[in-house]
């Protein structure tokens, strides 16, 4: 008997030993595999570049944008992709994706209790020894679920870039719309002052002359000032725009691109009408709610597993103060009687729904809009057509008046006024042009026509 008794103590040492020595050596190896921390200081110069030659200009298909002018509007385009700081903010939300993905694929860390009784009185003969390693595998029931919720969630943040991107590149394509008219603004403005400097100068000679009367002058003296003050303005508004192409770009303000424009191209109704057709398919906004959606299918469907969650599964065992050993399996379940997450269901139901209910919302204010720009663009086609011929046919009879001012056989109000009909025909023409190519492009960026992505990865629609 005195054997045996030293024999269960033996035993029971070696338990002990080896439950808290292996608990010991999961907390070192725990310890071992944490994570530390690693300082990463700001870096406060500015970003912003000198001149093109400071910007990213390889493209991801391997094409090198020269650092020599002209550029095309394309290149800008690109050249704002690539280096607005904004969207190098943005771009960092993909790694908030990557992190939530990884965490839904982790299971949680195991637990491990030890307690120790120690013995007052009694009839014991021994203090109690007790110990568990218990795990949350709740987990592994909603692991599938999850793994494809942050998936989409992932796809819906990286399709949100892309639309992003999309948005810059139209704003650098406009921007550059913008700068292009100004610059034909000011010419003819410039235009009319010459024109209107020359008739006030040979009307003041007939003055000084005294062929004329001073109220002669008055006409084109008001007429210069009008110009003069249109000139300062659009000047200003070019310097605008430059500054903001700019700032898309990284570049310090005042530094001037050459960008060439290119011709506008009859619409192509059938290119229009399929891409209206597959719109969910083609816009990244559309496909970011569609990637929403499944997101939120698949909380809904973990919600449902989660009413009979948490579930926590493991061991215990230890020594009563009797002497008594036992070890044995641990389960806990909740029974899903009155709770059941029945919140938490009803509120991923809804966040299911009200997704629907705005993906449908969104496509159809996207068909809507690009029928309306279709129609639009056609309307300004005719009416920038018909501009066009008029500023021509002004301009021609402005080179007669001219003449005719030199040669005497035309008065110098009716010549301002001709000057000046001339130069508001020229610039209604150009006003017309911006508004088509401003239509024209906001149907590209509507409809993803001539945008791929520069940058995001290309994405596969949701299924």
């Amino acid at each position: 008997m005195l054997w045996a008794s030293k024999v269960r103590q033996l035993a029971a040492m070696k338990f002990v030993w080896r439950f808290y020595g292996c608990g010991a050596l999961g907390v070192l190896l725990s310890l071992s595999a944490c994570a530390s921390y690693r300082a990463a200081p700001l870096n406060l110069a500015s970003p912003l570049k000198k001149s093109v030659t400071g910007l990213v200009r390889q493209l991801p298909g391997g094409r090198t944008i020269s650092e020599q002018g002209p550029y095309s509007i394309d290149d800008v385009a690109a050249l704002a992709v690539l280096n607005d700081p904004d969207l190098i903010a943005a771009r960092a939300q993909h790694r908030v994706g990557e992190a939530d993905l990884l965490s839904a694929g982790l299971l949680p860390d195991p637990s491990i209790t030890g307690g120790f009784a120690a013995l007052i009185s009694g009839p014991a003969s021994m203090s109690a020894i007790s110990g568990s390693l218990a795990a949350d595998v709740s987990a592994l029931v909603t692991y599938r679920v999850n793994i494809k919720a942050a998936k989409a969630g992932l796809a819906q943040v990286d399709a949100g870039i892309l639309w992003q991107e999309w948005q810059v590149a139209s704003q650098a394509e406009q921007l550059c719309i913008n700068l292009d008219s100004d610059a034909r603004l000011i010419k003819t403005l410039q235009a009319d002052h010459d024109a209107l400097t020359v008739i006030g100068n040979a009307t003041a000679a007939q003055v000084a002359a005294h062929n004329l009367t001073i109220t002669a002058v008055s006409a084109s003296m008001a007429a210069l000032a009008a110009i003069d003050t249109a000139r300062n303005t659009a000047e200003q508004t070019r310097d605008q725009n430059r500054n903001q192409l700019d700032a898309l770009l990284g570049l310090q303000p005042g530094v001037a691109l050459v960008v060439t424009m290119p011709a506008i191209q009859p619409l192509n109704q059938q290119l229009v009408a399929q891409a209206v057709t597959h719109l969910a398919e083609r816009r990244p906004d559309l496909i970011a709610l569609r990637y929403g959606y499944q997101q939120a299918d698949a909380k809904l469907r973990a919600a449902i597993l989660t009413q009979f969650l948490p579930i926590n599964v493991g061991a215990s065992g230890g020594r009563d103060t009797a002497g008594v050993w036992s070890v044995g399996p641990q389960v806990t379940l909740t029974l899903p009687m009155f709770n059941r997450n029945q919140g938490g269901i009803a509120a991923a139901t809804a966040t299911r729904a009200q997704l629907a209910a705005q993906f449908r919302a969104s496509l159809a204010s996207a068909d809507a809009g690009a029928q309306a720009l279709m129609t639009r663009i056609m309307v300004l086609q005719v009416e920038s057509e018909a501009a066009d011929r008029a500023a021509a046919a002004a301009a021609q009879i402005t080179a007669q008046t001219n003449t005719a001012l030199r040669q005497g056989t035309l008065d110098a109000q009716t010549g301002v006024n001709l000057q000046t009909a001339a130069g508001d025909r020229q610039r209604e023409a150009i006003a017309l042009r911006d508004q088509l190519l401003t239509a024209r492009l906001s149907l590209n960026t509507m409809l993803g026509i001539g945008l791929p992505a520069i940058i995001g990865a290309s994405l596969e629609p949701p299924l």
